[in-house]
């Protein structure tokens, strides 16, 4: 996973690459950094759990994001099902080429690398086909 956001630095930082492992919900402790999915269920969120609440036989965390002033909204948390894992490892800022990519820019990028590709090719084999002919 790739950072995208600011909520986690100084731990963090946008365009750090994040490994993680899968690990059993009932492991976690306070102050581990997990991966989750939002209980919206629309983006992935790598927060550090600040509270585990059981209701029932479920494990619900409650979040926070370490720049973040208030915890995360989810009431009573994250359910331990959303959990992806745990931060292991980081690798500073790699992934800000992968966020470049994802805008507008990586399009236009992308599209520019193609058609250079296709002026290359069109050239060269114009070049090769001169040399023929003599």
């Amino acid at each position: 996973m790739v950072v995208p956001s600011t909520s986690m630095v100084p731990t963090l930082n946008v365009g750090d690459i994040v490994i993680v492992k899968g690990v059993d919900p009932s492991t976690i402790t306070v102050g581990t950094v997990i991966i989750f999915r939002s209980p919206s269920g629309s983006i992935d969120i790598i927060h550090r759990v600040i509270g585990i609440v059981k209701v029932g036989d479920m494990l619900y965390f409650q979040t926070k994001g370490d720049h973040n002033f208030a915890p995360d909204p989810w009431s009573p948390g994250v359910p331990e099902q959303n959990v992806k894992g745990v931060l292991v490892a980081r690798i500073p800022y790699i992934g800000y080429v992968t966020l470049a990519l994802q805008g507008t820019l990586g399009i236009v990028l992308i599209a520019f690398l193609i058609f250079l590709m296709i002026a290359f090719e069109y050239y060269d084999s114009r070049k090769k086909a001169k040399q023929g002919i003599r």
